[in-house]
């Protein structure tokens, strides 16, 4: 009630950011149109709307933002679950320790809780089964062959945790599938039976 009452002087105050006010204005009818327009189901990652989503989900853990985003990562999951043998792994990208300190959460972890709600009985989540053993520099504004190169050998696989089974690999944004081919090698090497991997937005 007070929240209520005194929201539009904290406003007035701190303005909210324009990414914020944008995921302010999506509906989960209007996500799902958006999600519908594309031919794999990810989010279109230009749409002014989704970038938005996703930059709140990414810097600010904004709960709506994640809201939206687990609803649609529940029906792409769901999808590779009716495929799989067995109850597969759900992994999320990892992050390096030293980022994660720097931001003080992994957005795709945070994904992951949320669709969990939705996709429990159909997985079993294993956040620790890949680890970020190198923090390497960002992959933004490079090109695919640099992606491949900076991201090489970063990743290491739990090979107790996935030895014969399914994985499929959460992120929240792929560009050009370096991060996910990286993944893919770490877990193979360490007897994955399989890997599948999935994105909330495509850019």
């Amino acid at each position: 009630m007070l929240r209520t009452l005194f929201s539009p002087l904290i406003e007035l105050l701190l303005p909210p950011r324009r990414t914020e006010v944008l995921v302010r204005e999506l509906t989960m009818s209007t996500v799902r149109a958006i999600a519908a327009q594309s031919t794999d189901g990810t989010l279109p990652y230009h749409d002014p709307r989704i970038t938005a989503l996703m930059w709140e989900l990414k810097y600010y853990r904004n709960g709506r933002a994640a809201a939206f985003g687990s609803e649609i990562l529940s029906d792409l999951l769901l999808d590779c679950a009716q495929e799989a043998l067995g109850t597969p792994l759900l992994i999320p990208i990892p992050m390096h320790e030293s980022r994660r300190k720097e931001r003080g959460f992994n957005q795709t972890e945070v994904l992951c809780a949320r669709t969990l709600k939705h996709t429990d009985e159909f997985f079993t989540y294993s956040p620790d089964a890949l680890v970020r053993m190198r923090n390497t520099p960002r992959q933004q504004g490079l090109t695919r062959e640099a992606r491949l190169r900076n991201i090489e050998g970063s990743m290491w696989a739990d090979a107790k945790a996935v030895r014969g089974r399914t994985c499929v690999v959460v992120d929240d944004v792929t560009t050009t599938g370096a991060t996910f081919a990286e993944a893919k090698r770490a877990l193979l090497a360490e007897g994955a039976s399989s890997v599948l991997c999935v994105a909330l937005a495509r850019s």
